[in-house]
């Protein structure tokens, strides 16, 4: 006879997190690619960073690195400001800094307080 008590609890916890199920598998998705991934925690440590010093952190293309941002910005984990002849850009999804904080994600002095 299958324990009903684990399958109500269970069936409970799957109840109330239904409705975060959704954005949540869209960040795993999104930080499944080790591309996207490496760019995420280069910005979380140094916020404003630019496509060519993206490209230096991470040892990857500056062409990767905007075909990368522009799909995390699609997607509304990225934000980007115009710096002279530069686009700096910033992490804005709470959902994958959190992600970023559990993995140990470094911060650096750039990374603003929080």
């Amino acid at each position: 006879m299958p324990d009903t008590q684990h399958s109500k609890i269970g069936a409970q916890a799957v109840a109330r997190s239904e409705e975060s199920l959704p954005e949540w598998i869209d960040v795993f998705a999104l930080c499944a690619d080790a591309t996207r991934m490496k760019i995420l925690v280069a910005v979380h440590a140094a916020p404003d960073a630019s496509v060519s010093q993206l490209a230096t952190a991470t040892g990857l293309s500056a062409n990767t690195v905007t075909q990368a941002l522009a799909t995390l910005y699609k997607a509304g984990v990225m934000e980007v400001r115009a710096d002279g002849r530069f686009r700096r850009w910033a992490l804005t999804h709470p959902e994958v800094h959190k992600l970023l904080h559990q993995m140990q994600a470094p911060h650096s002095t750039l990374h603003p307080e929080h």
